[in-house]
């Protein structure tokens, strides 16, 4: 088996890691998991959270994802979020800035669609706060 697979981490702007790691944990919906080399099948949606990645040298790389999905072989692992940011950008200012602006939004919402978007972004924002925190 060998000791690395390739990872891909995608976002509508840019692909954000595409190298070969030992590993990555990822906050799938059904709770966080780990990829190794070799990994079985697994394909996840992924919930806001932090994937942290391990790169060659040892050092990790952490990035928050607010959503997306991870679809994972014994040959690598391809995330692809519609937002990605590398948590070493990120401020718990920035992050406590989000929240408040994400909680707002909740209680500006004037329908179910706005209140069921602006939900999601709160929880997205708990989790950045989180994240940014750690």
């Amino acid at each position: 088996m060998s000791a690395a697979f390739h990872l891909k981490i995608i976002s509508p702007a840019s692909v954000v890691v595409d190298a070969h790691v030992p590993t990555v944990q990822i906050p799938g919906v059904e709770g966080d998991f780990g990829v190794l080399p070799g990994h079985s099948n697994v394909f996840s949606m992924v919930r806001p959270g932090v994937i942290d990645v391990t790169m060659p040298d040892g050092s990790h790389r952490r990035f928050f994802a607010a959503t997306g999905y991870a679809d994972v072989t014994p040959e690598g692992c391809t995330v692809i979020s519609d937002h990605i940011q590398d948590l070493a950008d990120i401020s718990s200012s920035e992050a406590q800035e989000a929240l408040a602006a994400a909680r707002a939004a909740l209680a500006n919402a004037e329908n179910p669609a706005e209140r069921a978007a602006a939900e999601k972004l709160v929880q997205s924002a708990e989790a950045l706060v989180q994240a940014a925190s750690n």
